[in-house]
């Protein structure tokens, strides 16, 4: 039986969306899926296994970084070291969503999370992910973009859009997920009614630019269950909490841009799409609605949803 090995080759959403293709290979082919994360003590995938590939497996391997439908047509009878986060799209979409289900939180977050939320469950609650990091701001006072890897949002930004959700929903509070420490965002928890998961991250082993104070892996989690979603654009983590796990989510966007005297916003909605329909809405503006200025439209007055944890 031949073998697929996904290492730790990028963060935890992007190596979330090597999954659909891995099982893809293994309806098609009998791949033993291995994985070997650091993040598995806080989640569990069906129908794979945990290890590490050894040298002469290693020898053999074959790396795939990309994978159309011929190239998937040679890969049957080989071991596999997968770094791709995309492939076939008549292969992929019909069996997307049913991959994300074989995905579940270990009980002891569940139960973290849900304690986190239950002085707020019966409030209107709004998800808030500042990706900072290795998303890069390429004008503090502009958001760019175009010409942009990996474009990060202002913090303005979150705090004019924040202040606009409390004028139509007073009684609202915000969940933060962010890089790095949720405490460094002063502005965001003077003025609001801000609150994060209380669950300590345990990993390291990324470096300073993906770094969180707290587990990624339950914020990730935590940001699923929010109806209304301050979402950072081609970010797979955003992208994995409002369209992937849990129940959709509405995401509010800033559009190109956008400054602290006209904050541009969009609203994208593409529960059940892949990561790559969500990239090209934030890259093109696809997919995306403006929205005037009182952010009309968006239904701010719903509750945490944590039942399907």
């Amino acid at each position: 039986m031949p073998k697929l090995y996904i290492d730790e080759f990028v963060g935890i959403t992007n190596r979330l969306e090597t999954l659909p293709l891995a099982f893809a290979l293994k309806n098609a082919y009998g791949h033993s899926i291995i994985l070997n994360w650091h993040e598995l003590d806080s989640f569990s995938v069906e129908q794979t296994q945990t290890g590490k590939i050894g040298f002469w497996q290693k020898l053999g391997a074959e790396r795939v970084r990309d994978c159309d439908e011929q190239k998937f047509k040679d890969l049957q009878h080989r071991n596999l070291v997968l770094r791709s986060l995309d492939g076939p799209l008549s292969l992929l979409d019909p069996i997307y969503m049913e991959v994300a289900r074989k995905i579940h939180l270990k009980p002891y977050l569940a139960e973290v999370i849900k304690t986190s939320f239950a002085p707020y469950l019966q409030r209107p609650v709004v998800g808030v992910h500042v990706r900072h990091g290795d998303y890069h701001l390429e004008n503090p006072d502009r958001y760019v973009v175009e010409g942009v890897e990996w474009p990060a949002i202002p913090v303005w930004w979150y705090e004019k859009v924040m202040a606009k959700i409390v004028v139509k929903q007073p009684d609202v509070c915000f969940l933060l997920s962010s890089t790095g420490d949720p405490n460094s965002y002063p502005s965001l928890r003077k003025n609001f009614d801000v609150f994060t998961i209380n669950a300590p991250s345990p990993y390291g082993y990324k470096g300073a630019d993906h770094h969180s104070e707290v587990n990624p892996v339950a914020d990730l989690f935590a940001l699923a269950c929010t109806p209304v979603m301050l979402a950072t654009p081609i970010s797979g983590y955003s992208h994995w909490a409002a369209n992937v796990l849990g129940a959709a989510t509405t995401c509010i966007v800033p559009l190109e841009n956008a400054i602290a005297e006209n904050v541009l916003c969009g609203r994208v909605d593409l529960y059940g799409k892949r990561l790559p329909v969500w990239r090209k809405a934030g890259r093109e503006g696809t997919d995306t609605t403006s929205l005037n200025v009182n952010l009309d439209g968006v239904d701010f007055s719903q509750g945490a949803q944590v039942d399907w944890l």
